[in-house]
């Protein structure tokens, strides 16, 4: 019997082709298991509209109202609570993936990148909504995230002015 002792890798495919099926297969998992996530956040905010809704009419019922900054605090904090979650999964993913030792590798943490937001989120020197889908700046750092609109731009490192 003979044994072949040579590096799978050493021919310059090798099983290259298993490890980008296996990225793959990674990454429709994770977007099999988002729209889940997204699904069960779906029945959940259904559940708490017909639980508001329920007490509003109990409380019309009884002779009291809700106020309707009451209502806006409450779905505040829910959606405060949402988006931690969220920021919590993309900070996992990030660290799973390497995606710190890649900015490390690019320039550092405090590099801005061009993205395209996947929720709301508020520039840093105008402070407009930036929506979710729409094309913006991102930094991180140690402190979390940095975002700053397309109009804004990012600063320039000389004068602190924005460029686009």
């Amino acid at each position: 019997m003979t044994h072949c002792h040579h590096d799978p890798f050493s021919h310059g495919r090798g099983d290259w082709d298993d490890v980008g099926r296996a990225a793959e297969d990674f990454a429709r998992r994770i977007a099999r298991d988002a729209g889940q996530f997204g699904e069960r956040i779906a029945t959940h905010a259904s559940e708490l509209a017909r639980r508001m809704s329920r007490e509003w009419r109990d409380a019309r019922r009884h002779g009291a109202a809700w106020d309707g900054e009451d209502v806006r605090v409450v779905l505040k904090e829910v959606r405060a609570m949402v988006t931690d979650v969220i920021d919590g999964v993309d900070e996992l993913i990030d660290r799973v993936l390497g995606g710190g030792r890649d900015r490390e590798a690019r320039g550092g943490a405090n590099e801005w990148v061009p993205v395209v937001a996947n929720r709301e989120a508020t520039c840093g020197a105008c402070g407009r909504r930036i929506g979710s889908g729409e094309e913006c700046h991102l930094r991180r750092h140690a402190d979390g995230r940095e975002f700053r609109c397309a109009e804004c731009g990012v600063p320039s490192s000389s004068s602190g002015q924005s460029t686009t």
